[in-house]
């Protein structure tokens, strides 16, 4: 759970208009959550056809699931009293994919990015693995959390 909010956070972004990132949990038996945050900083430019960013961030705090406790979970599972942020760095992208750095838990890989452009609003998302990020498997009372997430940010193009 906490692994996704990370995740979530690197990708964030905030402009004048509304930004957001979704963190998309899936659970293990069954069912899902989601972790959501509007405080992303950064700034997506538009260099000819190309979508840049250097860096955009999002406080792992931020993420909310709208369960108080199931916050403070995801929290502690994605170290954030040690990497209170997740960064998304080196942000290129050009024709509906891109590619950027995703450093959640103090832990930097690449990531493949796909995004739609409408109306000054980019709408991206991409998948991750938890475990790539050094992130102990999450469980909680016998409900446990797979190990692929998915991150959808929504931000405005300078």
């Amino acid at each position: 759970m906490k692994l996704l909010v990370t995740l979530l956070s690197l990708i964030s972004f905030s402009v004048f208009a509304q930004s957001s990132i979704t963190v998309n949990v899936t659970l293990s038996p069954s069912g899902s959550f989601q972790a959501t945050s509007t405080k992303v900083k950064g700034n997506l430019k538009k260099n000819g056809d190309m979508i840049e960013a250097d860096k955009i961030q999002v406080m792992i705090e931020s993420l909310k699931t709208g369960i108080e406790l199931r916050d403070e979970h995801f929290a502690k599972h994605l170290n954030y009293g040690t990497h209170p942020k997740a960064v998304i760095s080196g942000l290129k992208a050009q024709n509906g994919k891109g590619t950027a750095q995703l450093e959640v838990n103090g832990v930097s890989k690449p990531v493949s990015i796909n995004y739609e452009l409408k109306d000054g609003q980019v709408k991206a998302n991409f998948k991750v693995k938890a475990s790539d990020f050094k992130l102990a498997k999450a469980q909680y009372l016998g409900v446990g959390v797979e190990d692929d997430v998915v991150i959808n940010v929504e931000m405005p193009l300078k």
